[in-house]
């Protein structure tokens, strides 16, 4: 499910000019390398809380800013990040609530 949403708010932010590519993606809105995406979908494995985290943050700080603007487009974009950030400290939960109730 993750790697769905990662692709999702790729696609957002490809759809709105905020990247050119996935490997700015990866680099600049996840802080991995630039073969990050690349090598979720060829291992078949979840990303990282940490770039999970760090893209949730910098939809987050976005959404804010394009929030304070008077602009009806830059409104209804900030809203897609805040609901993208959401879904992603989601998802982030419900993958830690999962290891710990295995455990218990």
């Amino acid at each position: 499910m993750s790697r769905e949403l990662l692709h999702e708010v790729r696609d957002v932010l490809r759809a709105a000019d905020a990247i050119a590519s996935e490997r700015e993606f990866c680099e600049r809105w996840l802080g991995k390398s630039e073969c990050y995406m690349r090598t979720l979908r060829f291992s078949q494995i979840e990303p990282s809380a940490d770039a999970l985290a760090t893209v949730s943050n910098k939809l987050k700080y976005y959404s804010e800013q394009m929030n304070a603007k008077d602009a009806q487009h830059l409104k209804e974009l900030s809203m897609e990040f805040e609901r993208l950030a959401e879904a992603c400290w989601t998802s982030i939960q419900t993958t830690a609530r999962r290891k710990w109730a295995a455990v218990a």
